[in-house]
């Protein structure tokens, strides 16, 4: 064989390989919809809120909890404190919510917020909550669908 042969086979198995390897073998459906941060904003006292229905599988953006995404977009860490001014048992979660008004089943890039509230406050979806400080950061999502 000559060596430009050589060179040819050797490029051609490398081509090939590259080609059928594992990690570009994903397909379309094994591609998990999520939603994407978009900005912060604020709300004053006195914003009313719900939970969004069916976000619970909504996958965390590079894996990290709502809460942690919260703390860093908005740069402060609400500990047991909810944005409704309760006292959380543990400390508040990162709740997906919409604004009063919205549907609590939000469609394909709809804007749903993260604000802190207590577990108990996100299990409860028939729960209409109030914003209790003025100037509360929240974070908003371009929001993904099933």
């Amino acid at each position: 064989m000559t060596m430009k042969t050589l060179i040819m086979l050797f490029v051609s198995f490398f081509i090939i390989s590259g080609c059928s390897s594992s990690a570009t073998s994903e397909s379309p459906n094994s591609i998990v919809p999520k939603s994407t941060f978009k900005n912060t904003t604020v709300w004053n006292s006195g914003q009313k809120f719900w939970n969004v229905i069916g976000s619970t599988d909504d996958p965390k953006i590079d894996h990290n909890s709502w809460i942690a995404i919260y703390r860093d977009k908005c740069g402060t860490d609400p500990g047991k404190l909810s944005a409704t001014g309760a006292m959380c048992p543990h400390n508040a979660l990162g709740g997906h919510v919409v604004k009063d008004g919205q549907s609590q089943y939000p469609a394909k890039n709809s804007a749903v917020y993260i604000l802190p509230i207590c577990t108990s406050e996100n299990n409860q979806p028939s729960l209409e909550m109030t914003v209790a400080a003025d100037d509360t950061c929240v974070v908003v999502l371009n929001y993904w669908m099933k």
